[in-house]
């Protein structure tokens, strides 16, 4: 499936989360290779990023946001370069407003 294939397959469901915009480099990894990439936007359950290769819906990454651990996030939508993540685990409101407290756009 290609890019725009798969960004046309993607269904608009609400959020559970608002999403606050947000530019900070942060890293993934798939498998065992590292990229850098730049978070768009922010929320207690997922992420999205701006990213240096295509990737796939279903993919895992660990995604690195800055003064956390690497946690784990699955492709939910893909649009070029720009991917949808969904967190495994829901970051804390807390530190959710800690990272976006920190963000210099």
């Amino acid at each position: 499936m290609i890019a725009s294939e798969q960004s046309s397959s993607r269904t608009l469901l609400p959020r559970r989360s608002s999403r606050q915009g947000i530019s900070a480099k942060v890293q993934y990894r798939r498998s065992t290779v590292r990229m850098a990439g730049v978070t768009l936007d922010l929320s207690c359950h997922g992420v999205r990023l701006a990213a240096m290769e295509r990737l796939r819906i279903g993919e895992a990454l660990w995604i690195t946001l800055p003064g956390l651990p690497p946690r784990r996030a699955t492709v939910k939508w893909v649009d070029r370069f720009d991917i949808g993540c969904e967190f495994d685990e829901a970051l804390h409101p807390a530190v959710f407003e800690r990272i976006v407290s920190l963000d210099t756009h």
